[in-house]
């Protein structure tokens, strides 16, 4: 007699450290995108040759979404909350950041601080329940006011595009948050240890995060990048014309994070990457980049 099939996964999530930081990779779940509109200004050709190099699916991407906790020892913060259940406008294969906290030992009321790269469904929906309460009911949110001034517009809600229910989903996201909300500039210190660096492009106001700790460094830098392959072999390429806010500033975004985790030696993290998005970036010799992932194992790094 044969076993049952089984049809579950290990649970998604992945600790890490940098220096003393304690580190949680967060699996959301995955958009299951197609090639359509991405990468518009592309050589079609080299697409081809990267699919089939790196054994890549030749009709979809299937792009992961990596949140990660960072505990610094006094605050506990995550970084993005992904999709949420709220909505499934990006698919059903989103929404697994409660369930995989929980797994992971991690309570959300034991969130301090949310910080976002910017406030697309993907990355803000997260925030609140599907009855709107707050998902992160102490914790204190963080955004650029630039991307906050974006994805809060209600004019947005006129629209005819996409941009119509992304804000609406944005409002709810953050209304319960609206009392504890703090607005920075990119290029501020907003603890000690804890940098941003502009990566705006995809939209208006997006922002990595830098922490440092006892001389290392990583750096989360929300949707500067969407690949772990396309990205890094040509950083000229945009994403999508129609939703990027400003696609070649979003590649000049890409070229000048990359430079910037090299010079300095920051480990890298990409929030679409495989999960759990860890690893490092290096310079090639034409000038391109190459993304190292760090494979999700057992062991504490």
């Amino acid at each position: 007699m044969s076993a049952p099939l089984l049809g579950t996964q290990n649970a998604g999530w992945h600790r890490f450290k940098i220096g003393s930081l304690e580190c949680t990779a967060l699996w959301d779940g995955y958009i299951h995108h197609a090639y359509d509109g991405l990468f518009p200004n592309g050589d079609p050709a080299e697409l081809l040759r990267l699919k089939q190099a790196y054994r890549l699916p030749l009709d979809h991407i299937p792009m992961d979404l990596n949140p990660v906790t960072v505990n610094t020892g006094e605050k506990l913060c995550l970084i993005d909350t992904g999709m949420g259940r709220t909505s499934t406008m990006f698919g059903d294969r989103m929404g697994r950041l409660m369930e995989n906290l929980h797994a992971a030992g991690i309570k959300p009321d034991e969130i301090d601080a949310v910080l976002m790269t910017h406030l697309h469904p993907d990355h803000c929906f997260g925030l609140i329940d599907p009855d709107g309460a707050p998902a992160f009911p102490n914790a204190e949110l963080y955004c650029t006011e630039t991307d906050w001034a974006e994805w809060t517009n209600e004019d947005n809600l006129k629209r005819n595009d996409f941009r119509a229910p992304w804000t609406q989903g944005a409002l709810a996201a953050v209304a319960p948050y609206r009392g504890r909300l703090t607005l920075f500039q990119p290029g501020a210190t907003l603890a000690p240890g804890l940098a941003t660096f502009s990566v705006s492009g995809h939209a208006a106001g997006m922002v990595a995060y830098i922490f440092e700790s006892q001389g290392q460094k990583i750096a989360f830098t929300g949707d500067v990048c969407h690949h772990q392959v396309f990205d890094p072999h040509h950083p000229e390429w945009f994403f999508h014309m129609d939703y990027d806010t400003n696609p070649q500033e979003g590649a000049k975004a890409k070229a000048a994070i990359f430079a910037k985790v090299v010079s300095e030696g920051i480990r890298y993290h990409g929030y679409h990457f495989p999960y759990p998005g860890l690893g490092d970036i290096a310079r090639v010799e034409d000038g391109s980049y190459r993304f190292h992932e760090e494979a999700a194992n057992p062991r504490l790094l």
